[in-house]
């Protein structure tokens, strides 16, 4: 009787053993899901309002759209739609080569530096940099527009599509 006691007892002990490392092991497939890349977990289409400021005098911009382009895994390509009206109509910018970094749902988009020229030939160049969290894309961006003495001031917030 002593025997089967010892032997129910051993028996009892290796199931909870084992049950245990099997939850163990279920619980750790979860936690083994490969992560999205920053730049593709931002990327997406986003429409908003975008205010802008030229020496404290702002100026609302309504339904913009900015679009977000993983180019690879850590880089993205912003492309900012036209806004404005003649003769003052700024055309579509593209910023290419944004760092992305950050994860879980939070990421920066690192400051880059951006130059080009429209097709009339006015050139253009400034800074932008960001942040994303909670599905939100928050876009700040400076822009020296032509021979515009000073640059204009930008910010957009909007969520994804």
């Amino acid at each position: 009787m002593e025997k089967t006691k010892l032997k129910n007892l051993v028996t009892s002990m290796l199931l909870i053993v084992g049950s245990t490392s099997l939850l163990s092991c279920s619980e750790s497939k979860d936690d083994d899901k490969p992560a999205v890349p920053a730049a593709k977990e931002i990327e997406g289409i986003y429409k908003g309002d975008m205010t802008s400021s030229v020496m404290g005098s702002e100026t609302l911009f309504e339904d913009m759209t900015f679009t977000i382009t993983a180019t690879d895994d850590a880089t993205a390509t912003l492309i900012i739609s036209s806004f404005g009206n003649p003769p003052m109509l700024i055309p579509e910018i593209t910023v290419s080569d944004i760092k992305v970094s950050g994860e879980d749902g939070t990421y920066t988009l690192a400051p880059t530096e951006f130059s080009g020229s429209t097709a009339s030939g006015r050139n253009y160049s400034g800074t932008a940099k960001g942040s994303y969290s909670n599905s939100t894309l928050n876009v700040q961006f400076n822009l020296q527009y032509g021979a515009m003495p000073m640059p204009l001031i930008c910010s957009f917030s909007a969520n994804k599509q």
